[in-house]
This record gives structure tokens, C-alpha cells and sequence, in this order.
């Protein structure tokens, strides 16, 4: 086992002062868009020896509905908690414990306020074991609407409001797809929201029947050569954080393959931010992204490499303004013993350009070809324009104390978007230019670089942002360390 101490191009490393930064009770006290009270800090009660809240409120258990409280459905917990809030005034956490078992049903977890103030909710396995307590379902971004809505909409029958609002918004759609955000098995919009000893799976994997081929003899059906629909690698999102604050996961297995975990805010310039310990993520391709802040602490993060020859763990997509992204300390990066993995030409990430149809970066062959600042991204060629939360979603990733296998190629580990790819020895092999290019950022720097004169002409300054941290860092890592 080697350590990656010594900072090249292509591997910053952070300085100690700046590595000091990280810990996880000055990134999480960072002001958020719905702070309340106290800088938040989810260590100190472990810390402190204080124990969870020993009797659960609710409970769910299809082989035991006695009581008033237990439910067969998750969703029918999470219902009959936000009700009896509302209509008992409770404003404390509310906590719903979940027996063993493999719940095939979509989870959503609304927003929930009494009287000003904002009640937490908490799914808690019974076991310890995260693997005895599943959620699990196959959605994936190509599903219509109107698909969606003849699986799902028996479940959202009778809910609360703030509920069956969630499921409508999808259904609405209609015949258009639902969309990488709609993909997800759980999705949580409340603050607070706490999830401990589970898995929750995506299990979409290329095999979803489509019409054009429903009607075909199983032995007649288009397969690719690891025997799976041979359709397109469709984004399947097991956990949405959808804008929701202060959420933490403990001992939660999240399992996927392109874009497992998923966090946001709605408001570029403000974050919101989910806290992750011991908990085990795994995926393919960008399967940690998002642009809100994100803390994984002592996680394994598991690449796989069964569908692709190139994976990404991380695609950030953080607001230039947010100083912190997604942060990575003391976590093991494992693989699957793949081929592919083996190959070591694997990628701790790339820094997702979203939104993005034209880009101001690079050279372009395109006769005539114009990237303007506008309201929307668009692009109609040879003139596109680029909105400003598109070009300030520079994304950021911190790696620190963390031990890196040696799926993950040691020379490039970060990668371009929509651009070349890097060999194991680190030699770049370009693509051709594409209207989404954007070359790897490590720092403000790199940024006004790339872009100095077109920022100039557009008459933006970023002069006066804060260098002292940078977009992409490590600190403190090993190598080739044992999957």
C-alpha cells in the first residue's frame, strides 16, 4: 500500500491547514437555507453516549398488525406519523421501526410543520443488521408517467396531502418520461429525516420491458451480452434528498447502478446538507451526485463494473458560492472484482456540468459556433447560451484519510465532462469537442482561467470569491488499498 502524499496536476493535495477545514462539525455547521437555532453537529450525541428515543411511535410489520400503530406499508406509517402530527399538534421526532423483510413500494417522506416548527421523522430497522431490512424497487428515468402512475398510484390512495402531492407531481406527466429525479425509491423532503439500519435498493438494471418489446417470446427479446435488456443505461435513483436539511443515515446500505444517491437544493446559492456514517453506497457511472452538501463518514463506496468499462463514484454539481460539496472521510473505495475494475481505469469522479447544451469552454469546429450568458441553457447550433446556475455548478469533492483501490486510476483519478478520458498512466486521450464540454476544475483558479476572457466579455467577476479551498482535494489517502 502506497500514500498519495505528493500533489501533481492531476491529484491535489490539500495542505493540513486546509484539511483541517473538513471535519465534519465545521462543514456541517455551514449556514444552510433552513437553519434553525444551533449550528448543526449529527456526531455529538453518539459522541456523548445519548441514546435514541428506546420505544418507536409507529411500527412496521405485515405479520403483525395488533395495534393501532403497525402497518403493513411504509408509506401507511409515514402517513398516519404526518396525520396524528397535524392533528395532535406534535411537534418532537417521530419515530416508525421497521421489522425484517423486503418492502417492494416507493417511500416518500414529506416536509412536515406544526405550528412553526419542523417535525423530523426517523425509519429505523428493527435489526442491526442493514441487510434484514430492505427497500426495494425497479424505477428507472425512461419510465413514462402514465407507467409510473398504473404501478404506483394504488399505494398513494387516501394519504395525507402533502403526500399524494409528491405522487401527482410525477403522475402529471403523462406520456413524457419521469425523469432521473422521479427514479428514486425513497425521496425525502423533510428536515431532519433520519434513516437507520436499511438497505434501500434500485434494482433497475437494464431490464424494464418496453412496449416494442413486451409482446416478444422471452427467447425473442434483444439482449445485450451480459443478458440484459440491450437498452439504454438508464439513470435509477435509489435516495432522492430533495431539499430537505440536516438529514442523517446510519448503517444504510444504498444500492444502484447509474446515480444511486442523489441530494439537492432547490436554490443554487444555498445548500442544504445530509450526513452519512458507516453506511456502504454502491453504483456505476456518477452514482454520488448531486449540488447540495454531503458528508460520507467511514462509507464504503463500492464501483462497479459489470455494465461499463469506465465508472465515476462522484459528479458534483456545487454552486461556486457553496464552499463545501461533497466530502469523503475516512471511507474505503472498494470494487466488485470485475473485469472492468480490475483494469484500474476507473474515476473517483467528474464535476457534472448540469443543465448544461452549450458551453463557453474549448475550441470549437463548429462554423460560426457562439456560447452567450443567457436565462436558460439552450442551444440551437452554431449559438447556444449558458444560464448562470449552469456555469457556477462547478462541482466539489474532498477526499481525505480515505483509502483508494486500485480500481481507481492512481494517475487521473478526476475526469473531464463530456470531454477525453485519462489512461492508467495518466496520458489524456482527448474527444472530439462537444457542446457540453468542460475540462476538470481542480480550483477557483483553474475556473477564471479557463474562462477569462469570455467572463470579461460577459462582465462577470469572481475575483473576490475565497480561494482558500479548492474544488477538487485529497488529504491524507493510500492507494491500492485492500477491496
Amino acid at each position: 500500500m502506497s500514500t498519495s502524499n505528493q500533489s501533481t496536476p492531476t491529484r491535489p493535495q490539500m495542505t493540513k491547514e486546509q484539511a483541517a477545514l473538513y471535519r465534519p462539525d465545521i462543514v456541517l455547521s455551514h449556514d444552510t437555507a433552513s437553519e434553525e437555532g444551533e449550528p448543526w453537529d449529527p456526531i455529538a450525541p453518539a459522541l456523548a453516549s445519548l441514546p435514541r428515543k428506546a420505544k418507536p411511535d409507529y411500527r412496521v410489520d405485515p405479520t403483525d398488525l395488533s395495534s393501532a400503530n403497525c402497518f403493513a406499508s411504509i408509506q401507511r406509517a409515514i402517513n398516519k406519523a404526518v396525520v396524528d402530527a397535524k392533528t395532535k399538534k406534535i411537534t418532537d421526532r417521530l419515530v416508525i421501526e421497521i421489522a425484517p423483510g423486503t418492502y417492494n413500494e416507493l417511500v416518500y417522506v414529506p416536509s412536515l410543520e406544526v405550528d412553526g416548527k419542523k417535525v423530523p421523522l426517523t425509519l429505523i430497522g428493527r435489526e442491526t443488521d442493514a441487510t434484514k431490512t430492505v427497500i426495494s424497487v425497479n424505477i428507472d428515468q425512461g419510465l413514462t408517467a402514465d407507467a409510473y402512475t398504473m404501478r404506483f398510484s394504488s399505494a398513494f390512495l387516501e394519504l395525507d396531502d402533502s403526500i399524494r402531492s409528491m405522487f401527482e407531481a410525477v403522475s402529471a406527466r403523462g406520456d413524457f418520461d419521469i425523469g432521473t429525479t422521479n427514479s428514486c425509491v425513497m425521496r425525502v423532503c423533510n428536515d431532519g429525516f433520519e434513516a437507520v439500519n436499511l438497505t434501500i435498493e434500485n434494482s433497475y438494471n437494464e431490464d424494464r420491458l418496453t412496449p416494442d418489446v413486451a409482446d416478444l417470446p422471452a427467447d425473442e427479446r434483444p439482449l445485450n451480452e451480459k443478458g440484459q435488456l440491450a437498452y439504454g443505461q438508464h439513470q435509477a435513483v435509489a435516495v432522492l434528498i430533495d431539499a430537505a436539511d440536516r438529514v442523517y443515515f446510519e448503517n444504510v446500505r444504498l444500492l444502484g447502478d447509474q446515480d444511486t444517491i442523489y441530494f439537492k437544493t432547490n436554490e443554487p446559492r444555498e445548500t442544504v446538507k445530509s450526513y452519512y456514517k458507516d453506511c456502504h453506497i454502491e453504483g456505476d457511472v456518477d452514482f454520488i451526485f448531486g449540488n447540495s452538501t454531503a458528508y460520507f463518514d467511514h462509507c464504503r463506496i463500492c464501483s462497479k463494473g459489470a455494465r461499463t468499462p469506465n465508472t465515476y463514484v462522484a459528479a458534483p454539481s456545487t454552486n461556486i458560492h457553496i464552499p463545501y460539496g461533497i466530502v469523503f472521510w475516512d471511507c474505503d473505495f472498494i470494487h466488485d472484482d470485475s473485469e472492468a475494475a480490475l483494469a484500474g481505469r476507473f474515476h473517483l469522479g467528474r464535476q457534472w456540468f448540469e443543465r448544461v447544451r452549450a458551453t463557453p469552454y474549448g475550441s470549437s469546429p463548429v462554423p460560426g459556433y457562439n456560447c452567450k450568458l443567457g436565462d436558460l441553457s439552450h442551444y440551437e447550433e452554431p449559438v447556444g447560451t449558458i444560464a448562470l446556475k449552469t456555469l457556477e455548478a462547478v462541482g466539489k469533492v474532498a477526499v481525505l484519510h480515505s483509502r483508494i483501490g486500485d480500481h481507481i486510476n492512481p494517475a487521473a483519478p478526476w475526469t473531464d465532462w463530456n470531454g477525453g478520458e485519462f489512461d492508467r498512466d495518466g496520458n489524456y486521450l482527448p474527444a472530439p469537442w462537444a457542446p457540453r464540454f468542460r475540462p476538470v476544475q481542480y480550483d477557483l483558479d483553474d475556473f477564471t482561467r479557463y474562462l477569462e476572457d469570455w467572463l470579461a466579455k460577459e462582465g462577470l467577476d469572481y475575483s473576490t470569491l475565497d480561494k482558500t479551498l479548492p474544488f477538487i482535494g485529497e488529504y491524507g489517502n493510500s492507494d491500492n488499498g485492500e477491496n
